[in-house]
């Protein structure tokens, strides 16, 4: 699956029009260092599961993170005694998740009709007799939405920054396991699936960016 795309990424680097390349000034073609065995079990068991396959061997044969689609794949390193992602060697990281957050259950597809109904619920000052019940109110209905908001995140991985707060997520936990979706919500359109795996994800931006650049 992997065999030669380290090797065809750092070719990309090479290429005159490299720099074109949407995200390219993000990751400029260059990819942290491959991890080892026993350095992604120790990921897992901050993770609590194992890591889907795909991105697993990408790992351990192309490199941690690096070049990739946008603005580049964020890196599972050890801060403060724990592992997390975080956006080593990249220009315009996407957020960090850590790893523990991230081996918690998945539930954006479930959330989305939760937070449709609460939306509706959204307290108006003409329904309160005064504007502190209505303060009272509406930041009871805020915080809820919050938590709600931010649950959206949980069982993924923040991958990859798109640019203007959009971003690829991959999920690591329950049924969706190992697909790649988006976080849309600057749209109001939540956290969608792509209907991509990892290994399509990845392999597809390589095959577009070869194909531009003609390589």
């Amino acid at each position: 699956m992997w065999a030669g795309v380290r090797e065809r990424v750092l070719r990309l680097a090479e290429h005159s029009g490299a720099d074109a390349i949407f995200g390219a000034r993000g990751h400029g073609f260059r990819l942290g260092p491959v991890m080892s065995e026993e350095q992604i079990r120790a990921l897992e068991a901050d993770l609590g599961g194992s890591l889907p396959a795909q991105y697993r061997s990408f790992l351990l044969r192309v490199g941690g993170g690096g070049a990739g689609p946008d603005y580049g794949l964020m890196t599972p390193t050890v801060c403060n005694g724990r592992w997390q992602w975080l956006g080593i060697g990249l220009a315009f990281p996407a957020q960090p998740t850590t790893a523990e957050f991230a081996g918690r259950p998945f539930v954006a597809e479930a959330l989305r009709s939760e937070l449709t109904a609460l939306e509706a619920e959204e307290p108006t000052p003409k329904a309160f007799a005064t504007d502190e019940e209505f303060g009272r109110a509406y930041a009871a209905w805020d915080a809820r939405y919050e938590e709600l908001y931010d649950a959206q995140e949980a069982g993924a991985v923040f991958l990859s920054e798109q640019g203007c707060g959009y971003a690829s997520l991959m999920v690591m936990t329950g049924p969706h396991r190992g697909a790649i979706w988006e976080d849309l919500r600057p749209m109001d359109r939540g956290i969608e699936a792509t209907g991509h795996d990892f290994a399509h994800w990845y392999r597809r931006w390589l095959e577009r960016t070869e194909q531009r650049l003609e390589t």
